[in-house]
C-alpha cells in the first residue's frame, strides 16, 4: 500500500489538497458573523477529512471491480431509489426537491450521479466499441437497453427540477459519447454546434423573451434563466438581484481584495457559501487569488487529459475525459453564473464552495483519478550500450 504511494501523481494531490484547504477557509468566511458560521466550518473540516479518505481508499482500490455491469446496475438503482425519494418524499429548497436531509447531514443524490454515469459509460464503451462500418444510429438504436437506467435517472434530475446539475450530466455523456470513437465528422458537428449556442446564448433567451414572455411567469428556473440576458432591466429587478450583488462583490475586491472576512457584499448574497462563493473569494482575497484558483483547477483538468491520451485502454482514457469534463464543466457554468455569461444553475465550484456530497463525490473523481496516474506504464530510459539492461526490459 505505501509502496503505491511513492508513484503519486503531484500534479494532481497537490492542487487538490491547496483548493481543499482553501475552500474550508472560505466557507468559513462566507458564512461569518452568521450564527451558522463554526458550525459551516466544522462541517466542511468534516467533509474534507471524509473526502480525503475516500480518495485515499480510491487510490488503492480494484479499478476492475467498478467495470463489472452488475455492480455498475445496482450502483444506478441505489442512486435512482434515492432521487425518486427526495423529489417525492422530500421539501423543496429554492423551488427544487433535490436532497435529503438526513438530520446531521444533507445529501444531494443528483451529485453522486454524475460520477456513476461516467463509471457506467466508460465502462459500456470499452466493453462495447463503436464499429466504424456499421451507421451510428443503427448501432444507437441497437443499444437502446443499455440507455433505460441513465435517461431515467437523468429524468428525475431534471423534474426535481435541477436544471444546472442535469445540464453537467448531460455535458459529460456527450464528451465521453464524441471520445468513445465516433466518427471526426460527428465531432466537428457538435464543436461547431456547441460554439455557436453558447455564443447566441443570450441573444436566444433575449429573442425568447421577447416573444413568449419568458420573463413575465412566476416560475422560478425560468426568472433565473432570463435574468442573465439583461440584468439591469428595473422589471427583473428581484430575479437580477443575486447576480448584480456578485459584480458588485468582483468590483469591489479589485486586484487584491479587502482581505479575509472583509466582505462587505456577501450578506446579500443568499448562497455566498455555495454557488456565490467566487465573488466572495474574489471580493476578499483579490482577483490574483481567483486566478491562482482557477489556474489549479486547469491544471488538474490538463493533467487528466493528458494522463488520458497516454492511455492504452479504453476504460481508462474515457474515465479521466470524463472526470475532467466533470470538473471543468462544473467549474465553467459556476463562474459563468457569477460573472453573468451564463445563467445562474445554482452549482457548486469544485472544492471551493460547502456541500458534502459535491466533495466527496469530486474527491473520489481525484481518487479515481490517482489510481489510475499509479497503475499508468513509465516508459524506461536505458543507455543504447547497456544490452543486459535492454534485454531485462524485453
Amino acid at each position: 500500500m505505501f509502496k503505491k504511494l511513492q508513484k503519486l501523481d503531484y500534479w494532481i494531490a497537490v492542487p487538490y489538497a491547496i483548493l481543499s484547504m482553501l475552500g474550508v477557509v472560505m466557507v468559513f468566511s462566507a458564512t461569518q458573523g452568521t450564527t451558522t458560521a463554526l458550525s459551516n466550518f466544522i462541517k466542511q473540516a468534516i467533509f474534507v477529512v471524509v473526502g480525503l479518505f475516500g480518495a485515499f481508499s480510491l487510490y488503492h482500490f480494484n479499478l476492475k471491480i467498478l467495470q463489472r455491469r452488475k455492480f455498475l446496475n445496482q450502483m444506478l438503482m441505489v442512486i435512482i431509489a434515492a432521487l425518486i425519494a427526495a423529489k417525492f418524499f422530500m421539501p423543496a429548497v429554492n423551488g427544487a426537491h433535490g436532497w435529503i436531509n438526513l438530520g446531521i447531514v444533507t445529501l444531494q443524490p443528483a451529485e453522486f450521479l454524475k460520477l456513476a454515469l461516467i463509471l457506467y459509460f466508460a465502462a459500456f464503451f470499452a466493453r462495447e466499441p463503436w464499429e466504424r462500418h456499421v451507421p451510428l444510429r443503427e448501432q444507437a438504436v441497437a443499444r437502446f437497453d443499455v440507455w433505460g437506467l441513465p435517461a431515467f435517472s437523468l429524468l428525475l434530475v431534471f423534474i426535481m427540477p435541477d436544471n444546472g446539475n442535469g445540464l453537467i450530466i448531460l455535458l459529460i455523456l456527450l464528451a465521453i459519447f464524441l471520445a468513445s470513437g465516433v466518427s471526426r465528422k460527428v465531432i466537428a458537428l457538435v464543436a461547431a454546434f456547441g460554439g455557436l449556442l453558447f455564443g447566441f446564448l443570450q441573444t436566444i433567451v433575449r429573442l425568447a423573451d421577447h416573444y413568449f414572455n419568458l420573463s413575465g411567469g412566476q416560475h422560478y428556473a425560468l426568472a433565473r434563466f432570463t435574468s442573465f440576458a439583461n440584468p439591469w432591466d428595473p422589471s427583473a429587478a428581484d430575479a437580477s438581484r443575486q447576480l448584480l450583488y456578485g459584480y458588485y462583490a468582483i468590483a469591489h475586491g479589485g486586484v487584491f481584495g479587502v482581505g479575509l472576512g472583509n466582505s462587505l457584499i456577501k450578506p446579500y448574497l443568499p448562497e455566498s457559501n455555495t454557488d456565490f462563493i467566487m465573488a466572495v473569494m474574489t471580493e476578499e482575497l483579490g482577483a490574483v487569488t481567483t486566478a491562482i484558483v482557477l489556474i489549479l483547477m486547469l491544471i488538474l483538468v490538463a493533467r487528466m487529459v493528458i494522463l488520458g491520451i497516454r492511455q492504452r485502454s479504453q476504460y481508462y482514457r474515457l474515465l479521466l475525459f470524463g472526470i475532467a469534463t466533470l470538473l471543468f464543466i462544473q467549474m465553467l457554468v459556476n463562474l459563468g453564473g457569477v460573472i453573468g455569461v451564463l445563467p445562474i444553475t445554482g452549482v457548486v465550484f469544485p472544492f471551493i464552495s460547502g456541500g458534502g456530497s459535491s466533495y466527496i463525490v469530486f474527491s473520489a473523481a481525484i481518487g479515481l483519478t490517482l489510481n489510475i496516474a499509479a497503475t499508468q506504464q513509465r516508459s524506461v530510459s536505458i543507455h543504447p550500450a547497456d544490452t543486459l539492461a535492454r534485454k531485462d526490459y524485453k
